[in-house]
């Protein structure tokens, strides 16, 4: 089991009133250990405005960029935006498609099939745009490594603007414009926008520069939430407002697709950052996995609800077959793992023929999470190897594959997410060099933590701490939701399971009882004695609704039981 950390060291707090409203000492705590240490970062941190977002001509070739489109504009020229085959790309092409429509450009689109052409800017689109007499190419999400491709484009008179936010390397591509924080020396204060992020600030300075109302491009700010939770950025700073603004939009959202989806999934109220990322973006980002990603793109820009109704059954039928293929791919692993004891290395990575290629990333994060090891998983063919990388805090995994360089063909990613290609004939070599690298990291990296924000017993569980941990939203990547530490909590009620392996209970602390639930921990049914077994339990708080009642549900990340006599009752 992981060692339980308190987060951040603890200071003296009190009850702080903002806008007429008490807000709890125990929520401001947790607050101020995220960096709002004053009442005008809380009030900024519960109410972010989108005032407060920055200049996007701070982003370096911003300037020219813009100009160049709106060249374009004037001269009536052909655009193709060529995307990547995830929901960034796809949400960030259908951003630019849809706007550069409004502008009356004739507007081509272009996403790489995964499977034959693989990530990035590639010539097959490059050449689509010189067959299709398109002189400007704008990149979502992809091209800060296409050296070759806007080499190629450049020849054949095509000017190329990158919009994207991978981590670039040495040598930077020779494109007409770059639109890249992470570019060495960018000026931009916010490094960790989406691809979609990126391409939004582009239009939000096109909208700026022409003097247009950009209330118009705000609209828009549906995709941008979906893309940037999807891709697993930090929601915080500008990415948070982004976010909190776009899921406001997606529900009241003038695009059929987003009708269209929430009606069938059964999402109007109460949407949050989870629906995007474990049930709304799997089902965009299954037909890139599987096979062509278009259709994803098509759904965020038709106009026509039988069209939107079509695509979406055949998205969610993607995500079945996708689902199916992934639970056989991660037995084999688990089974490779164990025979060849890869269990111990520090960096665990395991290949096999044929596996599939467009599922391999969500393998190689669930191997991740189980070993608390970075996880690479590769499917190899005769000749090339293809596989994805994941990693945990601490340990960069774009930079442990640059230090194998030699050995692959292509890589590049985040610093917890990768792709990369090789020879087949290196995948072993691969195996003892990263290895190699990963026995320079500090040991503590490699240990398995769980961080808790505060200890927090049941009576200090009121309706103001509920209300105000709903504020947290959008939680995810460097914004997560709170999570308590609860000592001595006796079970009682009676415990059973629900679902496929959940166990539902309730607990008692200091008079108090509220209902819990644990995810995944049906076995630990066994273990409990009613009314007398004790945990310590790592939990999270939500409300559920029950026949139009709102209740209080405790969600248990981990428990143990408790060891000695506790204190707490």
């Amino acid at each position: 089991m992981a060692e339980w950390l308190l987060k951040n060291k603890l200071t003296e707090v009190t009850d702080i009133e903002i806008r007429g409203k008490k807000i709890p000492k125990v929520i401001v705590q947790i607050l101020q250990n995220r960096g709002c240490d004053s009442a005008e970062k809380i009030e900024k941190y519960f109410a972010p405005s989108l005032a407060d977002l920055y200049d996007p001509f701070l982003i370096n070739d911003m300037e020219k960029a813009i100009d160049r489109i709106i060249k374009a504009i004037h001269k009536k020229e052909k655009v193709l935006v060529h995307g990547d085959y995830d929901t960034d790309g796809v949400t960030g092409s259908a951003l630019v498609v849809n706007n550069f429509k409004k502008f009356g450009l004739e507007v081509e689109y272009y996403i790489p099939h995964r499977l034959t052409e693989g990530y990035g800017l590639s010539l097959d689109g490059i050449n689509h745009a010189i067959n299709r007499g398109c002189s400007l190419v704008i990149t979502v999400d992809c091209g800060i490594t296409a050296v070759n491709e806007i080499l190629h484009a450049n020849k054949n008179n095509v000017d190329v603007i990158v919009c994207d936010h991978h981590k670039p390397k040495e040598i930077l591509p020779e494109g007409f414009a770059l639109l890249n924080p992470k570019i060495p020396g960018n000026n931009y204060p916010f490094k960790e926008l989406a691809g979609v992020g990126v391409a939004f600030k582009m239009l939000q300075a096109l909208y700026m520069k022409l003097k247009m109302d950009e209330e118009d491009i705000f609209e828009d700010l549906d995709l941008v939430a979906l893309g940037s939770v999807v891709d697993v950025v930090p929601l915080v700073d500008e990415n948070r407002i982004l976010v909190k603004y776009g899921i406001k939009r997606i529900t009241a959202s003038t695009k059929i697709g987003f009708q269209v989806m929430l009606e069938q999934i059964g999402l109007r109220r109460g949407l949050t950052s989870y629906h995007l990322g474990f049930i709304i973006g799997p089902r965009i980002n299954a037909c890139g996995r599987l096979r062509d990603a278009k259709e994803a793109l098509e759904l965020f820009l038709t106009k026509d609800k039988p069209t939107a109704e079509k695509l979406i059954k055949d998205l969610s039928c993607d995500n079945k077959r996708r689902q199916e293929i992934e639970k056989q791919m991660y037995q084999e692993a688990q089974d490779l793992i164990k025979k060849q004891g890869k269990d111990k290395n520090r960096v665990i990575i395991v290949g096999k023929e044929d596996w599939h290629e467009g599922v391999v990333g969500i393998v190689a994060s669930r191997i991740s999470e189980n070993y608390y090891r970075p996880a690479i998983v590769v499917s190899l063919k005769k000749d090339v190897a293809k596989g994805s990388a994941r990693s945990i805090p601490g340990f960069d995994i774009t930079e442990a594959l640059s230090f194998c360089s030699n050995l692959l063909t292509e890589f590049g990613g985040h610093s917890q997410a990768a792709g990369l290609a090789m020879q087949t004939g290196k995948f072993s070599e691969l195996q003892e060099r990263i290895n190699e690298y990963a026995q320079k990291i500090e040991n503590s990296v490699f240990n398995k933590r769980k961080l808790y924000d505060i200890k927090l017993n049941l009576d200090e569980i009121t309706d103001d701490v509920v209300y105000f941990l709903k504020y947290f939203e959008p939680t995810g990547m460097a914004n997560p939701q709170p999570v308590f530490l609860g000592e001595g909590f006796q079970m009682v009620g009676v415990p059973r399971v629900v679902g496929s392996n959940h166990l539902k209970f309730a607990v008692r602390n200091k008079d108090k009882v509220f209902n819990a639930i644990a995810f995944g921990q049906a076995e630990s049914i066994l273990d409990i004695e009613v009314g007398k077994t004790k945990v310590d339990c790592l939990y999270s708080i939500s409300e559920d609704s029950f026949f139009g009642k709102r209740k209080v549900v405790l969600k248990i990340k981990e428990m143990r039981k408790t060891s000695g006599t506790s204190d707490t009752e």
